[in-house]
């Protein structure tokens, strides 16, 4: 499994009651709905539009200009690189405020959870789910 931060790789092995869990796995308001195929099936019949009612909505085609809805962004404090120089040690020491990938979640996005795209065209909508 391919997780940006090893703590919810963790946490997300240990809801499932699995070590190999496949991705996406989407919960809604913390009840497990199901994998990409679940939710391909409620959205073709409209049923993932009832159970996402509530949430906040986005424009078409928002792109997060900070993280490229990469939902983390290189860590501020160590550049990334998970080291900082201890000047009164004179020793490199581990970033605390990043993950083991050197990332922190992005600010201007991450914390938004699920959004709900509608697409004034097609009437259909589209749907980004985020493991918090």
């Amino acid at each position: 499994m391919f997780c940006l931060n090893f703590v919810y790789q963790l946490l997300l092995q240990s809801v499932m009651g699995e070590e190999n869990v496949t991705l996406p796995q989407v919960f809604v308001r913390g009840k497990y709905i199901g994998g990409a195929d679940v939710i391909k099936s409620l959205f073709e019949t409209g049923e993932l539009k009832r159970i996402l009612e509530g949430f906040p909505k986005m424009k078409p085609g928002f792109v997060c200009e900070s993280c490229g809805d990469a939902r983390f962004i290189p860590c501020e404090n160590c550049s990334g690189s998970r080291k900082l120089f201890d000047e009164d040690e004179g020793l490199l020491k581990r970033c605390l405020e990043c993950n083991e990938n050197g990332l922190v979640r992005c600010p201007c996005c991450a914390c938004s959870g699920m959004m709900l795209c509608d697409y004034e065209n097609e009437g259909d909508a589209v749907y980004r789910s985020f493991i918090l």
